[in-house]
């Protein structure tokens, strides 16, 4: 097995402090007001909903890419069926 050489600093992966998940929210779903210690990244794979973070609203959509940091306020409603993967990252 050949292997892989790294010029300048040597470094070793490590493993984040996160945690990951998938989530399935029906339409008509409210989710209310929450705040969390770790920043949030989400993925939407379906669905729409009407997120509003940071005091400003946004229409996010199948394909979307968001992130929360942490510590902000948010909310949202569910306006079609979404499904979604997050990873919430641990602040050190």
């Amino acid at each position: 097995m050949e292997r892989l050489s790294i010029q300048g600093d040597r470094r070793r992966f490590q493993a984040l402090p996160a945690t990951v998940g998938h989530l399935f929210f029906p339409a008509g779903t409210v989710l209310p007001e929450t705040r969390h210690e770790e920043d949030e990244v989400s993925f939407i794979h379906s669905g729409s909903l009407r997120a509003v973070s940071g005091g400003r609203e946004y229409l996010i959509r199948a394909g979307d890419v968001t992130f929360i940091p942490a510590g902000e306020a948010h909310r949202a409603v569910v306006l079609e069926d979404v499904t979604l993967s997050y990873v919430l990252l641990e602040r050190e």
